[in-house]
């Protein structure tokens, strides 16, 4: 009898040790994995976590840190400094955008250009960055009216990526990793409302927030709970893409973010395109009723700047299409009816790219012309917008600062 106690001990201890060398041999071997940067939100679905920080690696690997305001941008004040404008953008993964050092995102070195040009009367910018990974036209209407009002903006920006915000905006299309737990705008009658049935979600109960960003907490402490904490999320965004896939097919898609080259025959993509569009209007009147001006920049897609031609001209017989065109163009003209201002990257980013041979997405070899835009691609981007609100600068920017 007393064998066996001693035996149960012995195998308690040595279960107890497994966690402990695990974590040991985690920190001697220097094996990172990528922190946990986002949190559930009953407001928006999801937010990035204040002060979280860590090299992610989905792409190229990079260290990030997030403010304490929960923005990827440097520490900001709610008061807006004296003689300065102020430009909030509102976009997703394009604006976050992890996959480049922070100072090289396209919002600092937008802020850094038109500074140095003295585009606002002299006045000094500053370019806050909103943007969040996965996010619609819609969560960006609510950081809008939650959060971008507490920095005095002048001028805010929604950066529109249509290969995603548009199919985002409806539950039927949204491909985030957790459309569930996305708000959504309806249009009930002639009136767009928020659809919130998203608060109701175990996940976003305030006890189960409370208790993720302890274990948040605890994680960030030890290794061998970041790895688990990551295989999760790995697993997540699996079953997230198979879902994707799913969607597409049902819809009839085979490509969620082909379709927006072509006018949408498929009625999901036509509500999407309206609801859009009534998004869009409804951050107009936001922005107009804090007397700020609002304008739209379209991102470019991918397709929109490969540097092979003959890749382009082949894509567009494939989609039976002529150009790619088409929800840049319809954008402009929605701005057009709307009263709003609206710059497209596709044209110079594109024009840039097929003279100097040269990717724009991604980081290395084996994903030229794939995921997001590399330091080059945000540097163009950032030039394209700053030439734009120069000119809105020198027209009106004594007035601007501090309105």
């Amino acid at each position: 009898m007393q064998a066996t106690k001693k035996e149960l001990i012995l195998a308690a201890l040595v279960m107890a040790s497994i966690p402990i060398l695990a974590e040991i041999s985690l920190r001697v071997a220097n094996v990172q994995f990528d922190p946990q940067l986002y949190m559930p939100d009953q407001g928006r679905g999801w937010v990035l976590r204040p002060g979280a920080s860590g090299v992610v690696s989905v792409e190229t690997r990079q260290y990030v840190r997030i403010s304490s305001h929960g923005f990827r941008d440097r520490e900001r004040s709610y008061e807006k400094p004296a003689n300065t404008v102020r430009i909030a953008v509102l976009g997703n993964s394009w604006t976050e955008a992890l996959q480049v050092p922070l100072e090289k995102t396209y919002c600092s070195v937008l802020e850094r250009k038109l500074t140095e040009r003295g585009c606002f009367g002299g006045s000094r910018v500053e370019v806050l960055n909103f943007g969040v990974a996965g996010y619609s036209t819609a969560q960006e209407l609510l950081t809008l009216r939650k959060e971008v009002w507490n920095y005095q903006p002048d001028i805010v920006i929604v950066a529109f990526y249509p290969a995603r915000d548009i199919a985002n905006n409806l539950r039927e299309l949204n491909n985030a990793s957790n459309p569930e737990q996305s708000p959504y705008f309806v249009y009930r009658g002639a009136r767009l409302e928020l659809d919130d049935s998203f608060r109701s979600l175990p996940a976003l109960e305030l006890q189960e927030i409370r208790m993720q960003n302890l274990r948040y907490q605890i994680s960030g402490h030890f290794r061998i709970l970041q790895g688990i904490a990551a295989l999760e999320r790995s697993g997540k965004i699996r079953v997230a893409m198979v879902a994707v896939r799913e969607r597409a097919e049902k819809s009839g898609l085979d490509n969620l973010e082909y379709s927006i080259y072509a006018p949408p025959s498929q009625l999901e993509m036509q509500q999407a395109w309206k609801v859009t569009e009534g998004l869009l209007t409804a951050i107009r009147d936001e922005v107009k009723s804090h007397h700020a001006e609002f304008r739209i920049v379209i991102l470019a897609t991918r397709p929109q700047v490969l540097p092979d031609a003959e890749k382009r001209q082949a894509l567009m017989r494939k989609l039976g299409v002529e150009n790619l065109s088409y929800a840049d163009d319809r954008v402009r003209e929605f701005g057009t009816r709307e009263g709003i201002s609206v710059t497209s990257l596709a044209p110079a980013l594109s024009q840039y790219a097929e003279a100097n041979h040269i990717y724009l997405n991604g980081f290395s070899n084996a994903n030229q012309g794939a995921g997001h835009w590399n330091e080059t691609g945000h540097r163009l981007a950032a030039e394209t917008i700053a030439t734009d609100l120069c000119a809105v600068g020198r027209a009106g920017g004594e007035n601007t600062a501090g309105h």
